[in-house]
């Protein structure tokens, strides 16, 4: 009976410790997989296509100096979080525009797996462009996925490759 009860609570320990480990990148997944099902499929890949647009106007901008400003990490990651935001809302606004407004039904499955990359994606944008470790400090194993350099390329990558399988 020792035995069932120690196997009962160490796994849902060790279920607690993986929630929370990754809670900052499932709480996006979320955000970003009821934001698809609310709006659709369309606008969810407007988003992500605005993220790259966001990306470069933000890396591109030769002023961007003069906007991330402060004494502490954290105020100058909240400028540049405020500052990316803004490149990525105003590409957002025209995709959307464009995109189509047909409702397009997708498998949940396969939507969860788009929002979970889409939102790999803004983390890694977040820890290796707008330093949101003075904000949110990640925990080691997301520090293990989102840390070398390499992997950013991975992770800027997947949500193209989500939204190619999903459009097919």
């Amino acid at each position: 009976m020792d035995s069932l009860n120690a196997f009962a609570t160490g796994g849902f320990s060790d279920i607690v410790g993986f929630f929370g480990n990754f809670l900052v990148l499932l709480v996006i997944a979320a955000l970003l997989f009821f934001f698809a099902l609310r709006a659709g499929r369309s606008l969810l890949v407007s988003l992500i296509l605005a993220l790259y647009v966001g990306f470069a106007l933000f890396t591109a901008f030769p002023y961007k100096e003069l906007f991330i400003v402060g004494d502490t990490p954290l105020v100058r990651a909240v400028a540049g979080i405020a500052l990316f935001a803004v490149f990525t809302f105003f590409p957002y606004i025209l995709l959307r525009r464009i995109a189509s407004t047909a409702r397009m039904q997708i498998n949940p499955l396969t939507l969860s797996l788009l929002a979970l990359v889409t939102g790999g994606f803004v983390l890694a944008l977040g820890y290796h462009v707008l330093n949101i470790a003075a904000v949110i400090p990640l925990t080691p194993s997301l520090d293990a996925l989102f840390a070398p350099d390499k992997y950013f390329f991975w992770w800027f990558l997947a949500p193209l490759v989500g939204t190619y399988v999903t459009a097919r």
